[in-house]
């Protein structure tokens, strides 16, 4: 028998949604002054949102902690400003990370003057003496790798997270090795379904497992994409 982790499961219908003309925001942690007792920061994730942004719009966020800020563009691109006033475009395929001080405010654009935008957006706390001057966007291609996850950030960085993600067809599955024992697992779905560790996760769930060496996933339906995030504990 499969031995269970111990961990616990997000679900996308129970995240905190904020919603104005400008933006939708669902909140997996508190985040943005609520607060609930069982969505408190799992380990240096403080922030996890699956964001939407409307046509010709921008955001301005202020960090609270120094942290990895990290965006992930699901549909269209992306145009952030950092605090320094330099501008990424961030599309669809790459990840941008950049450290950022508490206090810092990144700004988000939707280039686009017709269509909205959806990206993830996660805060993971830094130590403000390693690498405090971290920017880079990060590119990852899912053609001739299916069905397997890919790497997103090369080991030479030595960031204190790894990032993988893939994209699965229905019944294909993957064994994702913990690169450092003690580590804390955190995996999101994308797209599709997925069983992952005995636990079955839909559509824009969230799983968080520690105390493990290895985390077993299964596709559960066509082009499933999980995002894998493997932090220090």
């Amino acid at each position: 028998m499969e031995k269970t982790s111990p961990g616990q499961i997000h679900l996308a219908d129970q995240r905190v949604i904020t919603e104005n003309n400008t933006f939708r925001r669902c909140s997996t942690f508190n985040y943005d002054g609520h607060f609930n007792e069982h969505r408190k920061a799992f380990g240096p994730l403080r922030v996890f949102n699956d964001e939407i942004l409307a046509a010709g719009k921008s955001i301005s966020i202020q960090v609270q902690n120094a942290c990895y800020f990290v965006a992930v563009p699901v549909t269209g691109a992306l145009l952030v400003e950092d605090t320094e006033g330099k501008s990424t475009v961030v599309d669809v395929g790459e990840v941008y990370i950049n450290y950022a001080n508490s206090g810092d405010i990144l700004t988000l654009n939707n280039p686009y003057p017709n269509d909205w935008v959806n990206f993830l957006q996660l805060q993971i706390d830094a130590d403000t003496e390693v690498f405090p001057f971290f920017k880079q966007t990060f590119c990852f291609d899912f053609v001739g790798r299916q069905n397997e996850l890919i790497s997103i950030i090369p080991t030479l960085f030595r960031l204190p997270f790894n990032l993988h993600i893939g994209r699965f067809d229905g019944r294909a599955d993957a064994l994702y090795q913990l690169k450092t024992p003690g580590s804390l697992f955190y995996a999101f779905v994308i797209a599709g379904a997925f069983e992952l560790q005995g636990r079955l996760m839909h559509e824009r769930d969230g799983l968080a497992l520690w105390g493990l060496q290895e985390a077993d996933m299964e596709a559960l339906s066509n082009s499933a994409v999980m995002l894998v995030l493997e932090m220090e504990g």
